[in-house]
C-alpha cells in the first residue's frame, strides 16, 4: 500500500508539473461566438509547430518585411520579399530551394524586380506582381516526380492593360493576383478603386469585377450640391474603395478582401447580422463580379464580432472592426481570413458559418506581430509575420481533423459518415452548434424527424426545424386528412355565427338609448370596422359606444402584442429571449397617447368638432383590427412553415393597414373635415407627435440635470456642515 501510494503521489506531482507546461505550448485561446455574441472557448484546431526566419533558411541577405506567402500542389512555398526585390522558393521541408532576384527578359536583357509584393502559383507557372515596375512577371516552373521545384524560367511580362475604362492618369500597382483554370488573370492594384482588373492570358483587358460601392453620408450628398469641382474631387467618402488581396478556388470563384471600409457601417452590418455584402470585408465574386458568398451563420463572416475584444492573455484591448488583409482557401470549402489589427485567424465553412478563431499578438511561438499573409499547406496552416520576417507553421489537431472530415463529408454528400465525425466533434466541444446541425441533418435524411428537431433546436437552426416540421405536418395530414375540412368548416361557421350575432345586437341597438351596456358597446366595434363612416358618426352622435369598451379594445391590443412576443413557434422565434411587459405596454399606450394629444391640440386650432373624449373613443375603436389579425397570425406560426411566412406577414399587414384606414376616417368623421383637410390634419398630427416626443425628452433631460444639481448641492452642504 505504501509503494502504491508513493507511485500515485509521484504520478500526481509529475502531472501537476507538466500541466502548465503543456498549456503554455499554445499561447492563444481558440474560440467562437454564440448567437448572443458571447465568447465561447473551443478546443484548438491548430497548434503552433515551428517557426522559420532568415537564419533558419540560410539566407545570405535576410528577409525584410515579406508581404506574401503561398504554397503549390507539391507543398513548395513561395515568399515575396519586396525590400530585397526578390522572391524565395522553399522546398516542402522548408529548406531553401532558390532565390529569384533577376532574369533575362523577352529582349534577352538582364532585368530586375522592384518591390514585388504578390505571388500566385499554379501547376505550371509562377505569377509575380512586380509592383513598382507596374507589371506582372510570369515564370515557368519545372518539378520532379516528388513535386520539388527543379527549374524556374522566365516566360513573359504582362504590362498594364490598355483601356479607356481606366481613369485618366491612373497608375497601375499590382499587389495581388490570381489565375483561373481558363487562364484569365485577376489583378488587385493598390491604386485602382474601380474593382478587380480582369485580363486574358496575354494581358488584354476584359473589365472590372466587383467594384466597391461608395458610402457617402446624407450630409455629403447634400453638401456636394454646393461644392466646387475641386472640393468634390477631394470628397473621398464618395469614391469607391479598393481591394487589398485576392484568392481563387477550383471553381473559379474569387475571394477578395478589403480593409478600407466605413467602420461605422461595417460595424452596423455585423451587429445587425446582415447577410448583404455591401460593407463586408471579404466577398466571393463570380465571373460577372457579383458577390455570391453565403452568410448563413449566426454572424456574418467579417472577422471579430465584438467591437471591443480583449486578447487571450488579458493584455489591453483592440477596438473597432477587423482589418482583413488576406484570405486563404483550404479543403472542403473552408477558408480563413486574418485580422492584422489583432493577429487572429477566422475560419469559416462554405456557408459562412464560423468554425473557430485562433492566434494572438505577442512574441511567443504561435503568436504574431504583424501578419501580412496566410496560406494552407495541405493539413498545415502558415502565417507570414512582416515584423519578425519569419513564418510560422501550425499543425492541425485531432479536433481539427475531425471537424475537417465532418465538413468534407458534408461537401461530398456523405451525410451518414459526416454525422459520425460530428459526434466526435461534440465529444470534444459540446458548445459547437455546427455539429448539432450536422447530426440533425443526418437524422432528417434518415426520417427520424423528432430527433432531428431536437438537434436543430440545440443549434437554434430555425430553417432546419421548420423543414423538419413540414415533413411531420405532411405525415400528419396524410393520416388525418378528413379532419382538415372539418376544422375549416367549424372555424368558418363559428366566425359566421359570431358576426351574425354581433350584427343582430347592433341592429337592435339602433334605437336611441341614454346608456349602452358593455356587450352592446363592444359588439358595436365590429360595426365600426366594417362600416367606418356611419360607424364613427353614430359613435359620436348617438353614443353607440362607451369608454369601457374602448379601454377593452386597447387592453386587447396590448395582450395581442404580448402574445405575439411570447407565443410564436420555435421556428419563428428560435431564441425566445422573452419580452419586457413594460415595453409592450408603453409600445401601445405611448403612441396612442401621442396621437390623441397631438390630434386634439391641432384640431382645436383648426375648427375640429370632436372633443377630447370623442378623439379618445374613435382611436380606441380604430385599433380593433390589430388584435383581430395579430392573434390569429401568432397562432398560425404553429401551423405554417418559414417558407409560408408570407401569409403571416400578409395577415399582420392587413391589421396595420386596416387600423391606419380607420384612424384616418375616424378623424375625418369625428371632426367633420373634408377629405383634403383631413389629409393635412393627419400629417400635422404625425408632426405634432414628433414635436411632443422631442419636448418630453428635452424636459426629462433638463429635469434629470436639475435633480442631479440639487442632490450635489445638498451633498456638498451636508458634508461641510
Amino acid at each position: 500500500m505504501k509503494k502504491a501510494l508513493r507511485v500515485f503521489l509521484l504520478v500526481f506531482c509529475i502531472a501537476a508539473l507538466l500541466a502548465p507546461q503543456a498549456s503554455a505550448l499554445v499561447p492563444y485561446t481558440t474560440y467562437t461566438y454564440d448567437i448572443d455574441g458571447r465568447f465561447v472557448e473551443s478546443p484548438h484546431a491548430y497548434v503552433p509547430d515551428t517557426s522559420f526566419d532568415s537564419e533558419d533558411l540560410g539566407l545570405a541577405v535576410p528577409m525584410s518585411a515579406p508581404t506574401d506567402i503561398i504554397s503549390d500542389e507539391g507543398d513548395n512555398l513561395y515568399i515575396a520579399d519586396p525590400v530585397n526585390h526578390r522572391f524565395l522558393v522553399l522546398n516542402p521541408d522548408y529548406t531553401l530551394n532558390r532565390v529569384v532576384s533577376n532574369f533575362l527578359n523577352d529582349q534577352g536583357v538582364p532585368d530586375n524586380f522592384n518591390q514585388p509584393r504578390g505571388l500566385f502559383v499554379n501547376e505550371d507557372e509562377i505569377f509575380l506582381c512586380d509592383t513598382e515596375n507596374n507589371r506582372i512577371v510570369v515564370f515557368d516552373k519545372t518539378v520532379d516526380e516528388t513535386g520539388k521545384v527543379t527549374k524556374v524560367a522566365f516566360d513573359r511580362i504582362i504590362v498594364q492593360p490598355e483601356s479607356t475604362a481606366f481613369a485618366e492618369g491612373a497608375t497601375y500597382k499590382p499587389i495581388a493576383c490570381s489565375v483561373d483554370t481558363a487562364g484569365r488573370i485577376y489583378v488587385v492594384s493598390s491604386t485602382t478603386n474601380q474593382g478587380i482588373i480582369s485580363m486574358n492570358n496575354d494581358g488584354a483587358f476584359l473589365g472590372f469585377l466587383g467594384a466597391q460601392k461608395s458610402a457617402p453620408s446624407a450630409w455629403d450628398v447634400f453638401w456636394r450640391m454646393f461644392q466646387t469641382r475641386e472640393q468634390r474631387e477631394q470628397l473621398t467618402s464618395l469614391v469607391p474603395t479598393e481591394y487589398n488581396n485576392i484568392a481563387i478556388d477550383a471553381s473559379g470563384f474569387i475571394y477578395a478582401t478589403i480593409s478600407s471600409l466605413d467602420s461605422g457601417k461595417a460595424a452596423d452590418a455585423i451587429s445587425s447580422k446582415s447577410t448583404a455584402g455591401t460593407y463586408a470585408p471579404v466577398k466571393k465574386l463570380n465571373a460577372e463580379g457579383t458577390d455570391v458568398m453565403l452568410r448563413t451563420g449566426f454572424w456574418p463572416p467579417s472577422g471579430e464580432v465584438t467591437v471591443v475584444q480583449y486578447n487571450a492573455i488579458g493584455r489591453g484591448a483592440k477596438t473597432g472592426i477587423s482589418t482583413i488583409v488576406d484570405v486563404a482557401l483550404g479543403e472542403a470549402g473552408m477558408w480563413t481570413i486574418v485580422d492584422a489589427s489583432r493577429q487572429r485567424m477566422y475560419t469559416y465553412d462554405s456557408k459562412g458559418n464560423l468554425l473557430y478563431i485562433f492566434g494572438d499578438n505577442g512574441p511567443q511561438l504561435g503568436n504574431n506581430n504583424i501578419i501580412t499573409s496566410i496560406c494552407y499547406q495541405k493539413d498545415k496552416f502558415i502565417t507570414l509575420d512582416k515584423a519578425s520576417s519569419s513564418f510560422t507553421i501550425y499543425k492541425r489537431t485531432a479536433y481539427g481533423e475531425d471537424l475537417t472530415a465532418a465538413i468534407r463529408n458534408v461537401e461530398d454528400r456523405n451525410y451518414d459518415q459526416s454525422a459520425n465525425y460530428w459526434r466526435k466533434v461534440l465529444l470534444r466541444n459540446s458548445n459547437f452548434d455546427e455539429a448539432y446541425i450536422g447530426i440533425a441533418d443526418s437524422y432528417y435524411r434518415a426520417g427520424d424527424y423528432e430527433q432531428a428537431q431536437e438537434f436543430y433546436a440545440a443549434a437554434y437552426d430555425a430553417d432546419g426545424y421548420s423543414k423538419t416540421y413540414a415533413k411531420m405536418r405532411k405525415a400528419w395530414i396524410e393520416d388525418y386528412i378528413i379532419l382538415i375540412p372539418i376544422v375549416i368548416v367549424v372555424v368558418v361557421l363559428a366566425c359566421s355565427k359570431f358576426f351574425a350575432y354581433a350584427n343582430k345586437v347592433n341592429v337592435a341597438g339602433q334605437v336611441m338609448k341614454e346608456k349602452r351596456t358593455f356587450k352592446e358597446a363592444t359588439l358595436y366595434g365590429f360595426h365600426v370596422i366594417f362600416h367606418p363612416f356611419d360607424g364613427f358618426w353614430d359613435l359620436k352622435h348617438e353614443k353607440r359606444g362607451n369608454m369601457k369598451a374602448g379601454i377593452f379594445f386597447v387592453a386587447l391590443t396590448i395582450v395581442a402584442f404580448i402574445y405575439n412576443g411570447i407565443g410564436k413557434s420555435f421556428w419563428y422565434d428560435p431564441y425566445n429571449e422573452g419580452i419586457s411587459m413594460v415595453a409592450q405596454f408603453t409600445g401601445v399606450l405611448v403612441p396612442f397617447a401621442l396621437f390623441v394629444v397631438a390630434n386634439w391640440c391641432l384640431t382645436t386650432l383648426f375648427e375640429g368638432e370632436g372633443s377630447f373624449k370623442d378623439i379618445v373613443l374613435a382611436t380606441c375603436y380604430s385599433v380593433l383590427p390589430l388584435p383581430m389579425m395579430m392573434i390569429p397570425a401568432t397562432i398560425l406560426t404553429h401551423v405554417l412553415t418559414l417558407d409560408e411566412s408570407a401569409i403571416i406577414t400578409l395577415i399582420t399587414s392587413v391589421g396595420w393597414v386596416w387600423t391606419c384606414f380607420l384612424l384616418f376616417f375616424g378623424v375625418m368623421v369625428t371632426h367633420d373635415y373634408s377629405f383634403s383637410k383631413n389629409i393635412l390634419t393627419v400629417l400635422g398630427t404625425l408632426v405634432g407627435m414628433v414635436v411632443i416626443m422631442f419636448l418630453a425628452l428635452l424636459f426629462s433631460g433638463l429635469f434629470t440635470k436639475i435633480v442631479s444639481f440639487v442632490v450635489n448641492i445638498y451633498t456638498e452642504l451636508s458634508l461641510r456642515v
